[in-house]
């Protein structure tokens, strides 16, 4: 079988120096989780408080509430460090320059379609932009038919028009007699 790595580090790892430098390292790493503060949150395995160790920023473990809060958590922010940030202005740099390149590439046909797609298509998923077109295609359709002028009413519609606001009087009379207070005892 045949060994990985460099003949050289293989016999460095293997050497009491460097056996005496990771030992040291590994104590100085277990004396720092040992000092650090405690979540203290009651672990429902064992009913007590728990143990492990806050996370960076917050007053609790990781399993037991220390996990950002609100609506878009999800989304990445700000980059918290100037290499991050550094790192995405590159990036977006690096997309524009491409970008220009290939449409420095496009025939001018190719062009004026790619310009026309571009002002045609707003970002975002399909499904929302799916949707969009319905409700404007549904406003368009309410709104064709609210200008539709309304046909003349027929005898048949006028005399359900006129027993409809019979039966509404009939029905605010017996509300009314109902809401009357009833004579009780002898004055009946």
């Amino acid at each position: 079988m045949k060994k990985r790595g460099a003949p050289q580090l293989l016999a460095w790892s293997k050497s009491s120096q460097w056996r005496a430098i990771s030992s040291a390292q590994a104590k100085k790493n277990l004396a720092a989780l040992n000092a650090a503060p405690r979540c203290g949150a009651l672990a429902r395995s064992t009913g007590g408080p728990c143990r492990n160790p806050i996370k960076a920023g917050f007053n609790r473990c990781r399993l037991h509430g220390a996990t950002p809060k609100g609506a878009k958590w999800h989304i990445a922010g700000p980059a918290i460090t100037h290499v991050k940030t550094e790192r995405k202005i590159r990036d977006r740099v690096r997309a524009a320059e491409k970008k220009a390149r290939r449409l420095a590439k496009m025939a001018p046909e190719e062009l004026e379609a790619h310009r026309q797609w571009q002002r045609a298509h707003q970002p975002g998923n399909a499904a929302a932009r799916q949707r969009l077109r319905d409700e404007r295609k549904q406003s368009a359709e309410v709104r064709a038919m609210m200008e539709r002028p309304r046909p003349a009413p027929s005898a048949k519609s006028s005399e359900l028009a006129d027993q409809i606001t019979a039966l509404r009087a009939e029905l605010d009379r017996r509300r009314d007699d109902e809401q009357k207070p009833k004579p009780i005892g002898a004055f009946a």
